[in-house]
């Protein structure tokens, strides 16, 4: 049960613990062990009813396939509490705060919004062919703060490209913010992964209990 896909759940906890800070990587270990433990559960169900004389061998898959089934929601549950979602969400959010919002508030909108203005009517492109490396680079921190704090429905860069400059302002600002979100982002598509793995197989596993008109129908 799960044998075949036991080793690269391993690999994947070798990897947490090879490019992740020890106590985020336990969060990794933990999440192995869950599976572990729901994969005992499964097998246990199973050797139980194999060894029930009151079962016939239709009755058997039936009560199988109920296993199956709540050994997925088990799994469901334990992607959904050991998800890192909505920390990585918060510490985006920490990321998109203007570091210096508490000074002369008025003075520094002006001062952006002459900088928008300048570049009113640029494309992307043409943002891009002037200004990437400084952006890139944050060297230019007037103009990133001009390009990040454009109000709502004024964005003067693609969604993806704005993300990529708060993680640039971020590195300068709010460092020890950035490497943990780096930190917990490598460590939920670890994860992810793992649970995808699992997911995928007891579906496959499922289906083999299921009626055979079925399967041939679905087929």
């Amino acid at each position: 049960m799960l044998d075949n896909i036991i080793p690269k759940l391993r690999l994947q906890l070798a990897k947490a613990h090879k490019i992740l800070p020890q106590d985020i990587a336990a969060s990794v270990e933990k999440v192995y062990s869950d599976i572990l433990l729901m994969r005992d559960f499964t097998l246990n169900e199973f050797q139980r009813i194999q060894h029930d004389a009151n079962l016939n061998e239709n009755d058997r898959n039936i009560v199988r396939r109920q296993v199956l089934e709540k050994a997925i929601t088990k799994l469901e549950m334990l992607k959904s509490r050991r998800s890192a979602a909505d920390l990585i969400e918060r510490l985006e959010a920490k990321l998109s705060q203007d570091p210096e919002a508490n000074g002369d508030r008025l003075l520094k909108f002006l001062k952006e919004r002459e900088v928008r203005d300048r570049l009113a009517g640029m494309t992307e492109s043409q943002v891009l062919s002037h200004f990437e490396k400084s952006l890139l680079e944050g060297s230019n921190q007037l103009l990133l703060d001009a390009i990040l704090n454009a109000p709502p429905g004024f964005e003067m860069l693609s969604p993806k490209l704005l993300k990529k400059l708060k993680r640039v302002r971020g590195k300068h600002y709010y460092p020890e913010v950035v490497a943990q979100l780096e930190a917990m982002q490598e460590m939920n598509a670890i994860i992810i992964n793992m649970f995808t793995l699992v997911r995928a197989e007891l579906d496959k596993l499922r289906k083999k209990y299921l009626p055979i008109y079925i399967v041939e129908k679905s087929a």
